[in-house]
């Protein structure tokens, strides 16, 4: 928890930040600095789909989580190097594949520490851990990318050399031999066709994929929508970001009281709703106190689904394919990333900026409805019991 802290606020430095500065590097149109998020996002999801969870299954979970740290650390010095598209393509491609080895890792290693009737509240825990680094992250990374994006680069980069040190010395692998062998199906099957065949959790990754789109046009292009369309430094948007973090930071494990027990399939649904309220109403007023109002809708919806989806995944998978379900699960966030800013940023160029955020917000919808729906028809308790 204490090396995520460290991995969090490296992170969170950059990436509100960031297509503000390949705009200013390459000096192209949004709706192309977004396809080079998307394809930090489309190597995230092969790396998940075809490595990170099998890697996590068959030889442990702390030397992914170390790899994790490591590339970061390269990748943010070559951020600072980077002139060329070409540059920023293989930097993206790059780390969209490392990126994504920490969360499955550290996942994978909770569900094998934490007891079962204990997972909701350390998958919130992690929340909290998360967002601390992600409400210091962007402030300062607000005040150093006004004077210099070099700056936020190598603290960056110094944040992960350090993090990859203490998680160095102070972890332990979690997979043990009784584990990697204990299975409900064939102990040798170490590929990813054993979560494709669990169609009930493959279609609940996909429906929150979907809230990540949505999401994903907040996250990654309210700073340059706000800076192009009414003037508004990164220094004050970073506030925004900060609401979002502040809040899971204080109410994540408020909010697990009221849900802890509830049906996962209408938590998510309602979760999707709060989405859709939260970012459809960016385009209504153009400051930055409703900016952070709409915000705070949306993080509601965040401490709903995130320790929702973690519970459920590690609930639904077996014990020796843990690291595959929890890497079948990181790619919903990748999705999200990869097709929400290259549909975003084509809506700001082709129809209008303000129509980013209610053409946005209906891939939430879609989600809200589906869940629903799939609550009616699923009988979840069921599947639990047969576990």
């Amino acid at each position: 928890m204490i090396g995520s802290i460290i991995f969090t606020t490296g992170s969170s430095l950059v990436w509100p930040f960031l297509n503000i500065y390949i705009q200013g590097k390459l000096n192209i149109p949004l709706r192309y600095s977004t396809l080079l998020i998307s394809l930090r996002a489309i190597s995230g999801i092969i790396a998940s789909f075809f490595f990170a969870g099998t890697f996590a299954d068959k030889f442990g979970r702390r030397l992914l989580m170390l790899a994790s740290l490591c590339g970061g650390f390269f990748y943010y010095l070559g951020l600072k190097n980077a002139s060329t598209f070409w540059h920023f393509a293989v930097l993206m491609t790059f780390w969209g594949m490392l990126d994504i080895f920490y969360p499955v890792g550290l996942n994978a290693m909770i569900a094998d520490i934490i007891s079962q009737e204990n997972r909701l509240e350390a998958y919130s825990i992690l929340r909290v851990v998360y967002n601390t680094g992600y409400a210091i992250g962007p402030i300062l990374g607000g005040v150093m990318a006004a004077r210099s994006y070099d700056r936020i680069f190598i603290v960056a980069a110094t944040g992960y050399a350090f993090s990859f040190v203490f998680m160095f010395f102070t972890t332990k692998e979690t997979l043990t031999e009784s584990s990697r062998m204990t299975s409900t199906s064939n102990v040798r099957d170490f590929s990813i066709s054993v979560v494709l065949r669990d169609k009930f959790f493959i279609s609940s990754v996909i429906l929150n994929g979907m809230i990540y789109i949505t999401s994903a046009g907040v996250f990654n292009l309210l700073s340059l929508y706000a800076r192009q369309n009414y003037g508004i430094a990164e220094n004050m948007t970073s506030f925004v970001f900060t609401v979002n973090a502040l809040m899971c930071v204080t109410l994540q494990l408020v909010v697990i009281r009221f849900i802890k027990g509830q049906n996962p399939l209408k938590l998510m649904s309602f979760s999707g709703l709060l989405y859709v309220l939260g970012v459809c109403s960016i385009a209504f007023i153009d400051k930055v106190w409703w900016y952070c109002i709409c915000m705070a809708v949306m993080t509601v919806g965040e401490l709903i689904m995130s320790p929702t989806m973690s519970d459920l995944t590690a609930e639904l998978a077996p014990v020796d394919a843990r690291g595959r379900y929890m890497s079948v699960l990181s790619l919903a966030r990748p999705f999200g990333q990869g097709i929400g800013p290259a549909i975003l940023g084509y809506v700001n160029d082709m129809i209008s900026p303000r129509m980013m955020w209610v053409i946005g917000s209906m891939f939430a919808g879609i989600s809200c409805c589906a869940f629903f729906i799939m609550d009616k028809k699923a009988d979840y308790k069921a599947r639990f019991r047969k576990k």
